[in-house]
């Protein structure tokens, strides 16, 4: 599925579709996408300054990070290739 507009990758990153509900679309919550990507609930709700951050930087913070299942997985297979 792809969608147009917003800010953050063209606006599709975050949409879900379901088809049981006669294909109705919504956005991931800010949690939902720490929880897909292996991160605690809450991991980016609060800035450097330990002040609450808004959800549009929290979803740009996520946006910039790394999937925690994935990077285990290729650094697995550094380590277990001997080069380390």
């Amino acid at each position: 599925m792809k969608a147009s507009g917003g800010d953050l990758g063209g606006g599709s990153e975050t949409l879900v579709l379901y088809p049981a509900r006669g294909f109705a679309i919504r956005k991931l919550t800010p949690t939902e996408c720490e929880r897909q990507q292996g991160y605690p609930d809450g991991w980016t709700a609060y800035g450097v300054d330990g002040k609450e951050i808004s959800d549009t930087q929290r979803y740009k913070a996520l946006g910039n990070s790394v999937a925690v299942p994935c990077v285990e997985y290729v650094m697995a297979g550094i380590v277990n290739s001997g080069y380390i």
